[in-house]
């Protein structure tokens, strides 16, 4: 099925006859965009310039433990910022547009670049031009039910010589959930009769307050950059019934705290980077479940600490094959209690209370080698031992010994054309919390910890065709297929209970079409038209019924069409998206199987109006459709495999509008 959408999707996407690009090229991995290539959208940020960069996707990294890995694919003056807490795209709204000099995508690799581990990269240049701002940002959140969220933020950045200096103070707002609304739910029995009552959810918004610090000063030649984040969040979600009265809340509090010192620089020939960075996070939760005369309340803690160490050496032996090698060391510990009531009598659970470690080490090597005027090759590895031991209701050690081959093979015959295959062995880590029981009452219940978990190994392949065209045009097919070694998942552990566990072998591919489409040339002036098509399908089998299904948490498909466009006239920027509603998402737990559907779809519009530099107006509609969704969950007395079913509950919602605003000032 994914390869019969391959081949009519890159039929539709990549229209034959199209003029080629034009724009300031270095060659075919490097691609040099000035600030005159985004004059058009009038970008307030470094942000607006990378959402414009043709056939870029901006990739923030993920929060594994450690450093390497868990980069995003953008590089600021060359360097990945030194913050792991700190968003990227935090990092990116931070940097004024004025103090931009240029950006640099390098497709494929290039001698000399380091690509954090990643096929595609932006690079943003800053000016060196000596600078002082002071930018202030008031935004709301507006909710069709009348709740409002609101947020400010003051960011103030110093550019000095060589040195610069960053503060910001804010009071966050992050969109955490969009499933708040009314709608019903069904409770079917197994005799077929139906009743139906009222359903209501709540808690979409994350809140809190960020310090956040930067100094880098030059330093032994080099330059050395120190980085404090202080962060501290509140989520209150739930949903509630009406027929037996109902009510699920969780309430969720985290704090974080980061500091990171990072220096780069040259010794003779070589660039060197070291790096330290600390980090300790604190977390609770309550989850309740209330239904008189019933009570469950499900509480944890848990408290984090990571620690590492990092050297990077690179070394170019001539302008075609460069070299980089290095070690990263690293400590992690989670400290996890919890709590398990019914009705005032306390539930025993397997690992309901762990203290875990983990030593890691890694070496790697890389080597980017211009094998001729139109192939590059990129290959290395990564050699990964770790040792993690648990003490509390289990006490157990063991010691895990991993190769990570990497090889991205480029062929680039012009410009605007570029092939890559990947190949590349990916190992997954253990989610501590995975150790320690939890609770989900609204969705999958109880679950209990399991110290027997295996880290996810996957062999990936991957093809990636990238066309540029038009100027401002550019179109990215990507199909990835994966071979999966002990899947992370949910397995049966005894007493009726499951666990996250392994489930020994699965795969998956994954289908991904997305790019920039201009549209002067059908009329629509400035206008840009940005589809980002997913198509997803896996299978496992699985452990409770041993039938082949997909990888439980997966989306099968997504469809999201953007359309901007820049009124000159009117010193505006409008434009929307409108998101499918073809989608689905099982979960399978031991006695329960879910199934996620959205019924109709996602519409959002926005209007950007900046009548000077210092000034930014924006609007921002969003779910003007109030989109439903359905969660559909097949209950049963015992394992889905021997158990008949005790019944079905359909809960439909119809999801509340929001209209966002923010006015932003620059102070120069």
């Amino acid at each position: 099925m994914v390869a019969r959408q391959v081949i009519v999707l890159v039929m539709i996407s990549f229209p034959l006859g199209l003029a080629g690009p034009v724009f300031a090229e270095e060659n075919q991995s490097l691609t040099v965009y000035d600030p005159a290539f985004f004059a058009d959208a009038r970008p307030a940020t470094a942000s607006d310039m990378i959402d414009r960069l043709p056939g870029f996707s901006l990739n923030t990294g993920s929060s594994a433990r450690g450093f390497a890995g868990t980069a995003g694919n953008v590089l600021i003056d060359g360097r990945r910022p030194t913050s792991k807490t700190d968003d990227l795209g935090n990092v990116l709204y931070r940097i004024p547009a004025a103090n931009v000099a240029r950006i640099e995508l390098i497709r494929g690799g290039a001698p000399g670049i380091d690509m954090q581990g990643q096929t595609v990269v932006a690079n943003i240049v800053l000016r060196q031009a000596d600078s002082t701002s002071l930018v202030g940002i008031v935004r709301n959140i507006l909710f069709g039910n009348g709740l409002d969220v609101p947020g400010a933020s003051l960011m103030f950045t110093r550019q000095s010589g060589l040195s610069s200096y960053e503060v910001t103070v804010e009071r966050t707002v992050s969109q955490s959930d969009d499933s708040i609304g009314a709608g019903h739910r069904d409770l079917n029995a197994p005799d077929g009769t139906t009743v139906r009552d009222g359903a209501r959810r709540w808690g979409a918004e994350r809140t809190g307050y960020n310090l956040h610090g930067v100094a880098s000063v030059p330093l032994l030649g080099g330059s050395f950059t120190n980085n404090l984040t202080l962060q501290e969040s509140y989520y209150d979600s739930g949903v509630a019934y009406t027929m037996p009265a109902t009510t699920i809340a969780t309430i969720d509090r985290q704090t974080n705290l980061e500091f990171g010192s990072h220096w780069e620089g040259n010794i003779g020939a070589t660039d060197l980077d070291v790096l330290a960075l600390e980090r300790a996070g604190h977390e609770t939760s309550l989850n309740t479940s209330e239904q008189p005369p019933s009570l469950s309340l499900f509480d944890s803690a848990s408290d984090t600490d990571e620690t590492i160490g990092r050297v990077t050496a690179r070394y170019s032996l001539s302008p075609s094959l460069s070299l980089e090698g290095g070690g990263e060391v690293a400590y992690n510990s989670l400290d996890g209690n919890t709590s398990y009531v019914v009705n005032g009598a306390a539930v025993a659970l397997p690992s309901a209370n762990a203290s875990v470690a983990e030593k890691r080490g890694e070496l790697f090597a890389d080597a980017t080698w211009k094998l001729a005027d139109h192939w590059s090759l990129e290959a290395g590895s990564r050699f990964e031992y770790s040792t993690i031991s648990e003490t509390g209701d289990v006490v157990l050690s063991r010691s895990f010994f991993y190769p990570k081959p990497r090889l991205l093979l480029t062929w680039a015959p012009d410009p605007a054309f570029q092939l890559r295959l990947r190949f590349e062995r990916v190992v997954g880590q253990l989610d501590f919390t995975s150790f320690v029981a939890s609770s989900n009452f609204a969705g999958n219940g109880v679950a209990a910890g399991n110290p027997q978990l295996q880290p996810d190994r996957h062999w990936q392949m991957e093809g990636s065709l990238e066309w540029h065209f038009w100027d401002k045009g550019a179109l990215v097919a990507t199909l990835l297929h994966e071979e999966i070694t002990d899947l992370l998942d949910y397995i049966p552990v005894g007493g009726g209970l499951d666990a996250p566990g392994n489930i020994p072998r699965a795969s998956s591919d994954y289908l991904t079409i997305s790019g920039t489409v201009p549209l002067d040339r059908l009329g629509i002036e400035h206008g840009l038209f940005r589809p980002n098509l997913m198509f997803r399908d896996s299978n496992a089998i699985d452990p409770v019924t041993g039938q082949k299904r997909p990888i439980s948490g997966q989306r099968n498909r997504q469809m999201v069409f953007e359309f901007d466009q820049d009124l000159q006239d009117w010193r505006s920027t409008w434009g929307g998206a409108w998101i499918t509603a073809v989608w689905r998402q099982d979960n399978f737990r031991i006695a329960q199987l879910s199934v996620t559907r959205s019924l109709s779809p996602y519409i959002y519009v926005y209007w950007d109006y900046k009548p000077s530099p210092d000034w930014v107006f924006h609007v921002e509609l969003d779910n003007i459709s109030r989109y439903n969704f359905e969660i559909e969950q097949f209950n049963y007395s015992g394992p889905r495999n021997i158990a008949p079913l005790s019944g079905i509950q359909d809960v439909h919602t119809s999801t509340e509008p929001e209209m966002y605003i923010q006015i932003r000032k620059t102070f120069n």
